[in-house]
């Protein structure tokens, strides 16, 4: 789960348990208002019934119009609802409570806003409006609505400052795909610009010993193609020719040489573009050979190939070719018979050699410069990052004391 969707969530739940309170709340304030309400119409109720009592009591005759009894009644907040008026509000309303007291009906009833209060007696009836207002707690809703606001502001507010993850993010990209220009500095002051600007000095360091490398390694191909240069042009003053022959061969060796270091330190500083098309594997064996000046003769001897069926990659010739000479070198030198099997299928290419198995693991000899075998102890390493530019796969296996490599599709 990604970190904006965890403050998503957390966010979402805070909004909820605002809500949920301040619904809580305001139900419990609706019943404490009912209950306050049915108090107040009850104590009416008890004040006509002590009124008619009296009136009794003293054999009068029972006037609720009297001053002072109305005064009480209109402190109470109501009023009387004229006679002709009561049949229609008891049809369109609603009834609220009903209570029994002293053969006395008490009714409360609600039409639409209004609430009245209905004391039915067999020798009165009294229909009494409340004149209380009932607001509607606006206040409460204003501090619900600000509440809702702070949050949903202070969630904007992370989430812009997060924003600068998403940029990090993507220049973290662009450094993966070769590009060290990117700058990370940030004149925030927060830990992610903390983060940034640490990583922005720890690529110009990178990109200052690239630079160092690339020099360096440039200058040295630079340097030695001078006297190869000049070999060529004092071999070809010499009168033996079987000397003569061999001189060019090992002047083209070098070249070859220098022109795939050109490729490997391409390939591994990310400057090198993919030239990606559909080959023919055994064309590109071809090149392999090629590429490891063998004469014809040797090439027989050594070179078994097998085309059980045809394929056809999607890849870069050059860099194809390349990882297929490591592999075939690294094979003729490793083989007890100095031969290499060569099995072309219809979804991968296998390089088998008899041999004795690694005293290492093989990730040991997948390391640049390492000391387990033969030469500089690139060309695995090689093999591997050329593997992972074609988006390709190497297996190994060592089976009846024969070493094998596999290249697969990825999606195969």
């Amino acid at each position: 789960m990604t970190l904006y969707n965890k403050i998503r969530i957390i966010f979402l739940v805070a909004v909820l348990l605002l809500t949920a309170f301040f619904t809580a709340y305001m139900y419990i304030e609706k019943s404490q208002k009912i209950n306050a309400m049915e108090k107040r119409y009850m104590q009416t109720a008890r004040i006509v019934m002590k009124h008619f009592r009296e009136a009794k009591r003293n054999h009068n005759e029972v006037d609720f119009n009297e001053p002072e009894f109305l005064k009480i009644v209109q402190n109470n907040a109501f009023e009387f609802v004229p006679t002709l008026n009561i049949e229609s509000i008891v049809k369109s309303s609603e009834e609220v409570l009903k209570r029994s007291m002293a053969r006395t009906h008490i009714k409360i009833i609600r039409k639409q806003s209004s609430f009245y209060l209905w004391v039915k007696h067999r020798d009165f009836e009294l229909f009494l409006k409340d004149k209380s207002s009932k607001k509607i707690p606006f206040e409460l809703f204003v501090v619900y609505f600000l509440a809702l606001s702070f949050l949903v502001l202070f969630y904007f507010w992370l989430t812009r400052s997060l924003g600068s993850l998403k940029v990090l993010h993507k220049k973290i990209l662009s450094v993966e795909k070769g590009d060290l220009s990117v700058s990370f500095k940030s004149v925030n002051q927060d830990e992610i610009a903390q983060v940034s600007n640490a990583f922005d000095d720890a690529l110009r360091k990178i990109e200052s010993l690239m630079n160092s490398r690339q020099l360096f390694l440039r200058t040295i191909m630079h340097e030695l193609k001078t006297p190869i240069g000049k070999g060529r042009l004092l071999n070809e003053f010499l009168e033996d020719e079987k000397k003569k022959e061999q001189y060019s061969m090992v002047f083209e060796r070098l070249e070859l040489l220098i022109e795939e270091f050109s490729k490997i330190e391409k390939m591994l500083s990310s400057s090198y573009e993919l030239k990606l098309n559909n080959y023919n594997v055994q064309e590109m064996i071809d090149q392999a050979l090629e590429l490891m000046i063998m004469e014809e003769e040797e090439i027989e001897e050594k070179v078994d190939i097998v085309v059980v069926e045809p394929l056809i990659l999607n890849t870069d010739f050059e860099l194809f070719s390349l990882a297929l000479k490591n592999l075939i070198d690294n094979a003729l030198k490793y083989s007890n018979n100095k031969k290499v099997s060569i099995r072309i299928y219809a979804d991968k290419i296998k390089i088998e050699n008899k041999g004795k198995p690694f005293m290492e693991k093989l990730e040991e000899f997948s390391q640049p410069f390492n000391s387990k075998g033969n030469g500089l102890g690139l060309g695995l390493y090689i093999v591997q990052n050329i593997m992972k530019m074609l988006s390709l796969n190497l297996n190994y296996e060592y089976i009846n004391e024969k070493h094998s490599f596999t290249i697969f599709k990825t999606n195969i």
